[in-house]
C-alpha cells in the first residue's frame, strides 16, 4: 500500500542504492560505508539504488562481510583471531527531500501542496562487524513524527561452506521487519515503488507481512543460499514494540503476537549472460491479541488470555533483470493472499464475519540507461472481503486499484531525483464517491518530487 510502504522502501532503497557492494534489504542494502568497505562502486551491487543484482543478492546473505580495506587485528597464543576491526567506521548518511501535490485536498480545512524537508535523515551503521558477523542498522528522523526512531536493522552471521561440490552460504538474521533480510526487489519491504509521499492515501486494508510489522517486531532466523540459486529461510517473530513495554503494559497495547509468529521462504534464480530469473514463495503465520480492525477499532484488556484474531499470509513472486554496461531492466511481480480468522473481532461486534480475506497483485518494471537517465511503471490493486464493520468503508470492502509512473536522473550514483505521480482507477471499493461524502478515487492522485541522497 502506497501510504504505507514508504520507510521501509525507501530506507532500503537508500541503503542499497548506495551500497557499492551491497550484499543484499533490499537485500543488500546499498549505503556509501559498503562501497567504502569493498572498494567498489555502486553498480556492483545495483542497477541503480536500491535494486540489486546478482552480485549484491551474493553480497547480502554473506552477511555484508566482504571488505577491501585494512583492519585492526590482533591473535592469541594458538595464532586464532581474537580482534579483526576494519580500519574504516562503517557509517553512512541519507536525506531525503520532498514536494507533493494533490489532486484534491483531503478536507475543507486542508492544503493540496505539502513540501518535506527532511521527508527523511537517517544514519547507517551499515558493513562488516568481524569475519562472520556484518549489520545494516538504520536510525531515521521522519518529518511526520517529528523524531528519531529505529528504521530497518539486518544483523548477521555468515559463513560459508563446500557441501559435495556445492557451495553453499548459510548464517543467521537478526531483524525487525518480516521480508527486509530478503535478496530480492520482489518482496514486501523492498518492492516499487522505494519511496512515496507522506501524503499519499493508502487503502484501508492490507496484509501484516506488508510492512504492519514493521520495526515493532524482532525476528530471528535461519538461511542457506546454495550455489548461488537456491535459497531457504525459517524464522521466528516476537513483538517488540516501541516506546512501549508489553510486560509492564499489557492492557494498553494491541496487536501483539501470542508466542512467536513463524515465517518462510523459498526462492530459486536462474543466472545466464546479462540476465536473471527467480521465482518464490513466501509466508507469515501470527496470531495477535488485543486485535485492532482495519476501521480503527480496538480491543483493549489483559494480555493473560487475550482475544485473538490469526493472519496467515502466502505470497509468489517473481523478478527478471537484464544488466549490462548500458542497459539495466527489472520487472518484479507479486501476489500476497491473507486468510483471517477473526473470531475475537467477531466476537467483540468489530467484524460482520467471523473470517475474511485480503489480496495484494504488484507488477513493476523500470529501465535505466549507463544508470543515469530511467524510470518505471507499476501497478498495484488490492481486494478484500466484503465486511462494513472490519473494514470501515461505506461500500463494505477495501478494493482499490492504482497506477505509478516515474521518471529519475542520477547525476551521480548516490544522487537520485525523482517525478512521480500515483493515479487511483479505484479506492476502498469505488471509483466515485468512495466515502459517501462525494470524494472520488482520483481526487487521491499525487505528483511528487524528491531529492535522495546519501553519502
Amino acid at each position: 500500500m502506497p501510504g504505507r510502504r514508504i520507510r521501509t522502501q525507501s530506507s532500503f532503497a537508500v541503503i542499497l542504492g548506495f551500497l557499492t557492494l551491497s550484499a543484499l534489504p533490499q537485500s543488500a542494502q546499498a549505503v556509501p560505508s559498503y562501497a567504502r568497505q569493498t572498494g567498489l562502486a555502486c553498480e556492483a551491487c545495483h542497477t541503480v539504488f536500491p535494486q540489486l543484482t546478482p552480485f549484491g543478492r551474493v553480497f547480502k546473505a554473506s552477511g555484508y562481510t566482504l571488505f577491501n580495506t585494512r583492519k585492526v587485528q590482533d591473535i592469541d597464543q594458538q595464532k586464532q583471531s581474537t580482534l579483526s576491526l576494519s580500519d574504516l567506521p562503517p557509517v553512512s548518511a541519507m536525506v531525503m527531500a520532498s514536494t507533493s501535490m494533490a489532486a484534491k485536498a483531503n478536507d475543507s480545512t486542508s492544503s493540496k501542496t505539502s513540501t518535506d524537508f527532511p521527508q527523511q535523515l537517517s544514519l547507517f551503521y551499515a558493513g562488516r562487524i568481524s569475519d562472520n558477523v556484518g549489520a545494516f542498522v538504520q536510525l531515521t528522523y521522519d518529518d511526520q513524527s517529528g523524531s528519531f526512531g529505529i528504521d530497518n536493522t539486518d544483523i548477521r552471521f555468515a559463513d560459508v561452506a563446500n557441501v559435495d561440490g556445492h557451495n553453499v552460504i548459510y548464517g543467521i538474521s537478526l531483524n525487525n521487519n518480516p521480508t527486509v533480510q530478503d535478496l530480492w526487489n520482489s518482496v514486501p519491504a523492498w518492492e516499487q515503488p522505494f519511496i512515496a509521499s507522506p501524503a499519499l492515501q493508502g487503502p484501508a486494508a492490507g496484509s501484516q507481512i506488508e510492512g504492519a510489522m514493521a520495526q515493532n517486531v524482532a525476528g530471528l532466523s535461519a538461511y542457506t543460499l546454495v550455489d548461488e540459486s537456491l535459497y531457504a529461510e525459517v524464522g521466528v517473530y516476537r513483538s517488540a514494540l516501541q516506546g512501549a513495554s508489553v510486560a509492564n503494559n499489557g492492557d494498553a497495547n494491541n496487536q501483539i503476537i501470542s508466542g512467536v509468529a513463524p515465517y518462510w521462504r523459498v526462492a530459486y534464480e536462474k543466472d545466464w549472460g546479462k540476465n536473471s530469473w527467480e521465482f518464490g514463495v513466501v509466508g507469515l503465520y501470527a496470531a495477535l491479541q488485543n486485535p485492532t480492525t482495519p476501521a480503527g477499532a480496538a480491543i483493549n484488556g489483559p494480555l493473560q488470555n487475550a482475544p485473538t484474531d490469526r493472519f496467515l499470509d502466502t505470497g509468489l513472486d517473481t523478478q527478471y533483470q537484464y544488466i549490462d554496461d548500458h542497459d539495466q531492466v527489472t520487472v518484479t511481480s507479486s501476489w500476497v493472499h491473507e486468510n483471517q480468522d477473526l473470531n475475537a473481532s467477531y466476537a467483540a461486534g468489530f467484524a460482520s464475519m467471523s473470517s475474511n480475506s485480503v489480496d495484494t497483485f504488484n507488477l513493476n518494471g523500470s529501465y535505466f540507461w549507463l544508470r543515469k537517465v530511467g524510470g518505471s511503471l507499476g501497478f498495484t490493486s488490492v481486494s478484500s472481503s466484503n465486511d462494513p464493520l472490519y473494514f470501515g468503508t461505506p461500500v463494505g470492502n477495501s478494493n482499490s486499484s492504482w497506477g505509478t509512473v516515474e521518471v529519475n536522473y542520477l547525476p551521480w550514483l548516490n544522487v537520485k531525483l525523482g517525478l512521480q505521480y500515483t493515479a487511483f482507477f479505484k479506492f476502498n471499493g469505488a471509483s466515485s464517491n468512495y466515502d459517501g461524502a462525494g470524494r472520488n478515487a482520483s481526487d487521491n492522485n499525487m505528483l511528487f518530487g524528491y531529492l535522495w541522497i546519501a553519502y
